[in-house]
């Protein structure tokens, strides 16, 4: 069984593109994501699925503040008032 020369030019392409992805980590050790849209978009389901996590992620208002997760209610609890 040969290994046809696309075969082995995708290889190199996977290779060099790894060491491109490790050259970026090394430049950029920490980097933040910016998602903006309307309430219940899924926007934090967006970014679980991205970085494969089920954590919550951390939210700041438009100073930059944290925003303390415990203070927000859900707008199904806000409605049964």
């Amino acid at each position: 069984m040969s290994v046809s020369n696309t075969e082995f030019q995708g290889a190199e392409d996977i290779e060099r593109e790894r060491r491109r992805a490790q050259n970026v980590r090394g430049l950029t050790p920490r980097f933040r994501i910016l998602i903006i849209g309307r309430a219940n978009a899924g926007k934090t389901t967006i970014l679980q699925q991205v970085c494969n996590t089920t954590e919550q992620p951390k939210i700041f208002n438009w100073e930059g503040d944290e925003i303390d997760l415990s203070e927000l209610n859900p707008t199904a609890k806000i409605m049964q008032i």
